[in-house]
């Protein structure tokens, strides 16, 4: 069996919904650049006190199969009444344990097997086994009348699961196809445990709003647009450890960070996540401790390429070469964000910097429009569609008056409110040509594979090339970085050649506290570990 290196999590002292739904959050809170931090502050917390945290999002839902898992929306706040099975480092890029203890594979990459720690239970008394780990996958699946579960691509990689007769434990998992960072897929989608008996109980919205899991802090109180308090789990799993530290924890949603800061100024606030730019700069100058992540992802011009005209690769080129990440960056941004090269952050080890996708060439963008146009005799134009979001309106702004300087060209905007949005923009849509786009990828499995393969739910662009397909393929079923490189290499290239999107700002996710705030461990894409984290003595 091939297993992953799950020995004490390394820590290193580094320089100080629907679908749509999920990405239209990161449309209205996009972020970018800065300068690389920890993903843990040092210094050991104390015993009791109480915690508040500030998100942009309010409570999509308590439930893991209808809840947002982004680190604006839901994630942290599961994490602390469900706590993980696994968790992603940011620091190495390594899958850790958490209450799984192990999860390896065969020599083929189909068959798993999950081992849930000795004695964890829910908050209700029930047991967390590996048969409470099956029934969550299953309510994952697709059924007839439902929205579609976040897990959704996660759980389509499985063929089956059983439990170990010898060993309740013990999950076995057969996938439908090879796949070696299969637990980079349970990181992301699959870690988050309720209470089958609780679920059994409450019936279709049970655990939505009355959550039981076996994280290390319980629902106290909550009412929508109203602060979410949790407390501490007495029976927690690691109890005998003294953890988690905290006695109480608050989560509250503001939707602008600039207010959020003065708060935490004064002590009502002690920990935020931001996923803007322009944040960290007057989060330091007010005293605050400010920890970053930088993500591949990033902000985007996607393409429609199952309509027209940007089914026509040269239609894509052209708005591509017509405009600049560095003049948005500077306009928009002030500056203070990363302009991308591509969909890779420039530091990611499984990227190839020799490779930059095509940009800011006037000279190309009026050969290929000429030709698009006839030199100006035939009128082409094309909808970019994006949110109520200032930020968003001021970047297509820009993009319109640059793309208005080409002779017969037009491009028109298009402003939605978040509903309509999330039902005209998605996969399969003929409703929409082009439009704003946001992501934060910490490894590219599973999230580049369920952006780009052609027949996956979440592509949203519709693109489809085999080449690509055959590259995400084989960097699914190795865990070599080499292979992997070797494998998103030549998925940059083919991107570069047809830009079914554009990459204009490489993404960041933020973390800003109080310096009292210690034992912050971020996870994934920026997720919060609630079983570390507390207060400074003193």
């Amino acid at each position: 069996m091939m297993r992953r290196s799950f020995g004490p999590a390394r820590r290193p002292a580094l320089r100080p919904v629907p679908l749509a739904m999920l990405c239209v959050l990161g449309l209205l809170l996009s972020a970018c650049g800065g300068t690389q931090a920890p993903s843990r502050t040092p210094g050991t917390p104390r015993q009791g006190g109480e915690l508040t945290m500030s998100l942009p999002v309010d409570v999509i839902s308590f439930d893991p199969q209808n809840a947002g898992y982004d680190n604006v929306t839901d994630g942290s706040r599961l994490a602390a009444l469900y706590d993980v099975l696994l968790w992603t480092d940011p620091a190495t890029g390594s899958v850790q344990p958490q209450m799984a203890d192990e999860m390896s594979h065969d020599e083929t990459g189909l068959n798993w097997t999950l081992r849930i720690h000795p004695g964890i239970r829910f908050s209700d008394g029930t047991l967390l086994d590996a048969a409470a780990v099956q029934f969550n996958w299953d309510r994952h699946r697709p059924r007839p009348g439902s929205a579609p579960s976040p897990a959704a691509t996660a759980v389509a990689q499985i063929e089956s699961t059983a439990v170990d007769p010898a060993d309740p434990l013990a999950l076995t998992i057969k996938l439908i196809g090879p796949n070696a960072n299969f637990d980079r897929s349970v990181a992301k989608y699959l870690n988050y445990i309720a209470s089958p008996a609780a679920i059994r109980a409450g019936g279709a919205d049970g655990v939505r709003t009355k959550p039981v899991g076996a994280g290390p802090y319980v629902l106290e109180s909550y009412a929508k647009g109203q602060p979410l308090v949790l407390k501490r789990n007495e029976n927690y799993w690691q109890a005998n450890k003294g953890l988690p530290h905290l006695d109480k924890l608050t989560f509250v949603p503001h939707t602008d960070v600039t207010q959020v800061i003065p708060l935490m100024k004064k002590g009502d606030i002690d920990l935020t996540l931001t996923v803007y730019a322009g944040d960290p700069e007057p989060a330091q100058a007010a005293g605050l401790t400010v920890n970053r992540l930088h993500l591949n992802g990033g902000g985007t011009l996607q393409f429609n390429t199952k309509v027209a005209p940007f089914n026509n690769r040269d239609a894509r080129l052209a708005v591509v070469y017509a405009l600049s990440g560095a003049e948005i960056n500077n306009q928009v941004y002030g500056g203070r964000g990363t302009q991308a090269r591509g969909i890779f952050n420039a530091t990611s080890p499984l990227a190839n910097n020799q490779l930059s996708a095509p940009e800011n060439d006037k000279q190309k963008a009026a050969a290929l429009f000429d030709k698009l146009t006839a030199n100006g005799t035939r009128p082409f134009a094309f909808t970019y569609t994006t949110t109520e979001s200032s930020l968003n309106q001021q970047i297509a702004q820009l993009m319109q008056s640059r793309i208005a300087a080409y002779r017969g060209v037009t491009m028109n905007i298009r402003v939605l409110a978040i509903p309509d949005y999330v039902a005209q923009v998605r996969g399969g849509q003929t409703g929409w040509q082009s439009t704003v786009g946001q992501s934060w990828i910490d490894d590219p499995e599973p999230a580049l594979f369920d952006m780009l393969y052609s027949q996956s739910a979440r592509n949203v662009t519709g693109f489809s090339d085999p080449e690509v397909d055959n590259a995400l393929l084989t960097a699914r079923r190795t865990s070599d970085p080499a292979g992997r490189r070797d494998a998103y290499t030549r998925v940059q290239t083919v991107l570069n050649r047809e830009m079914p999107f554009w990459t204009y700002q490489e993404s960041v996710a933020a973390a800003l506290s109080r310096p009292e705030v210690t034992g912050l461990q971020l996870f994934n894409d920026g997720l919060i570990l609630w079983d570390r984290i507390g207060l400074r003595d003193g």
